[in-house]
């Protein structure tokens, strides 16, 4: 088999937040969409996914994934391989992979389906965007001194497109094949959606035959989803957590730690939901992640580290290097947890230091609108 195969383009649907069909949500984002003809992008809200699934976007891709080919798109994944990282890449081929062969234009038999329903959300987190949460529409314009004209501004305010008859006459079409459904957002627990969507498999009573999995930020869960829940084989919530107690509500903001803690507490008292704490490792939490993972020691939980990678001046690359050698000091006791070697590694693999004063006015810009102080939660970091 290719040494760069993957078998999401086999197997696999995925959307960004407005509905647009793309390879996977770990490829590059403005190289990852699939493409009609006319090079716009095919919808979930307004095309015939068999089209997309026969698209030369797809045709392409699964060549090169078929011939030892590292697609543009899917730098990330080897990018982290490269640094001795265990990519999603890897972690899709381990999980989904089949003892058969693998054709250019195979059936479509959609098993896995990574659905953004909207960018509706509660929270403005540093690292995110108006196009995967509409809280950050103001400040991105006041951060990239970019006028995103009426209608833009508009559209990302208040996404619509999961109420279009075509995305669920999409989804409803593929609802015999599909094993396991990934939700994120946005912040899916705050979008209605995604119950018409489950109520569908429950009505259907394939519920019980299909796995969930969800990404969400730790504020609420409404107590009608938790019951939901209980109908299907198995849920996974990964809690995106990126820091303890006040730091988290600095990164993702504007959120409480109490409120984190109850919605843990809440998801752990389910007995057909497994979880695990996802963070996403930046500039702002690299120098404390010893304090999440000791947080994290009194529940025997697993803490998956996925390195940000956009926006740039937020890779921890851009630290200096007196202070990679003290993340690399704080992050040295626990280094026989999964992903610590690698995050070190990846650390040190490239010196972005040029960006730092990038990572500033970004940082400050954030600040003023949101009236907070770098130097009251990471001193280190501070000018």
């Amino acid at each position: 088999m290719s040494k760069t195969f993957c078998v999401l383009p086999w197997m696999h649907l995925a959307t960004n937040a407005s509905g647009a069909l793309r390879v996977c949500c770990n490829s590059t984002p403005g190289k990852n969409l699939i493409k009609k003809p006319d090079g716009t992008a095919y919808k979930l809200w307004s095309d015939d996914i068999q089209q997309a699934w026969d698209s030369d976007t797809y045709k392409t891709i699964r060549k090169q994934l078929l011939n030892d080919q590292r697609p543009d798109m899917c730098a990330r994944c080897f990018r982290e391989e490269d640094a001795g990282l265990k990519s999603a890449r890897m972690g899709v081929n381990q999980k989904w992979i089949e003892d058969r062969e693998y054709e250019l234009e195979p059936d479509m038999d959609i098993r896995y389906v990574d659905l953004r329903l909207g960018n509706l959300c509660n929270l403005r987190c540093r690292m995110c965007n108006p196009y995967s949460s509409n809280q950050w529409v103001d400040e991105w314009q006041a951060l990239t001194g970019q006028d995103l004209g009426t209608d833009e501004f508009n559209r990302l305010k208040t996404m619509d497109w999961p109420e279009n008859p075509k995305t669920w006459e999409n989804l409803f079409a593929i609802s015999d094949t599909v094993e396991e459904i990934y939700l994120t957002g946005g912040e899916p627990t705050v979008i209605r959606e995604q119950h018409r969507l489950l109520q569908h498999f429950i009505d259907k009573g394939t519920a019980k035959n299909i796995r969930l999995k969800y990404n969400i930020n730790m504020t609420n869960i409404p107590k009608h989803l938790l019951e939901m829940w209980t109908e299907f084989k198995r849920v996974q919530v990964n809690c995106s957590i990126d820091a303890y107690g006040d730091l988290n509500r600095y990164i993702r903001y504007p959120s409480r730690w109490k409120a984190v803690q109850k919605t843990w507490d809440q998801i752990r008292a389910i007995p057909n939901v497994s979880y695990e704490i996802h963070c996403t490792v930046q500039m702002y939490n690299i120098l404390n992640l010893n304090e999440l993972i000791d947080w994290t020691a009194q529940y025997d939980t697993r803490v998956y580290f996925n390195i940000l990678n956009h926006p740039e001046e937020l890779n921890i690359r851009v630290l200096p290097l007196a202070l990679k050698d003290e993340a690399a000091r704080r992050l040295e006791p626990y280094i026989e947890l999964e992903k610590v070697q690698g995050i070190i590694d990846y650390m040190y693999a490239e010196d972005w230091s040029h960006r730092l004063e990038d990572f500033y006015t970004y940082t400050d810009v954030l600040d003023k609108s949101r009236n907070e102080k770098l130097i009251d939660h990471v001193p280190e970091l501070t000018r």
